[in-house]
């Protein structure tokens, strides 16, 4: 399934279902959703998502898990392998205030949806860094600048707060309609702020 592609032009049964979940969780809410409204939307039966889906909650999951693997290679693909931290860090936030913008329905249920009151099991965070190719790179790079003394030496759960807790505290604002400025407007504000956050005034 595509970021925000809900009409369902072009795509097999489990997308469609996928999409119009999605829409249909996000605007009226998960609990508020029903399989036969799915149905509808998606223009799908409902023998048809028992087919690709055990139920509700199953759906729901897979959702997170495709918006986490979107949101991820999004920040992946703005990675600077050859370009220097400072680059790299910026590039990686402006990449996040990007998605949260274009896929507004993929943000919503990210960031806004309490998942723990309807998916059962260990709820990973989209931010969380962890061994995939992102995290690996970023690790890499915050260690080699560590040693160089360029950024101090803290503790990761501190730098991963830094780099993704400032947009992400703008993002949840934006969505829930507090702030004018949209999260393209003020990324490279943001940005340069989790640089010097970071730096911790060095």
């Amino acid at each position: 399934m595509q970021p925000e592609n809900v009409d369902g032009g072009g795509a097999g049964p489990r997308e469609r279902i996928l999409e119009a979940a999605l829409k249909l969780f996000v605007e009226q809410g998960y609990f508020n959703t029903n399989v036969p409204d799915i149905s509808k939307l998606s223009r799908c039966s409902v023998g048809s998502i028992y087919h690709h889906f055990l139920n509700k909650e199953e759906i729901a999951s897979q959702l997170y898990k495709d918006g986490i693997t979107h949101f991820r290679k999004a920040l992946s693909d703005g990675m600077k392998p050859n370009g220097t931290l400072q680059e790299t860090i910026e590039s990686v936030i402006t990449c996040f205030m990007d998605f949260a913008e274009k896929n507004h329905l993929w943000s919503r249920y990210l960031w806004l949806a309490r998942h723990t009151e309807f998916l059962v099991g260990e709820i990973a965070r989209p931010t969380t860094v962890g061994f995939d190719s992102l995290g690996r790179q970023l690790t890499k790079m915050i260690k080699s600048a560590v040693r160089r003394k360029e950024i101090p030496d803290l503790n990761a759960e501190v730098i991963w707060s830094i780099i993704f807790g400032i947009p992400l505290s703008f993002v949840r604002d934006w969505l829930d309609g507090y702030t004018k400025q949209t999260p393209t407007q003020v990324a490279p504000v943001v940005a340069t702020a989790c640089w010097a956050a970071l730096r911790g005034g060095r």
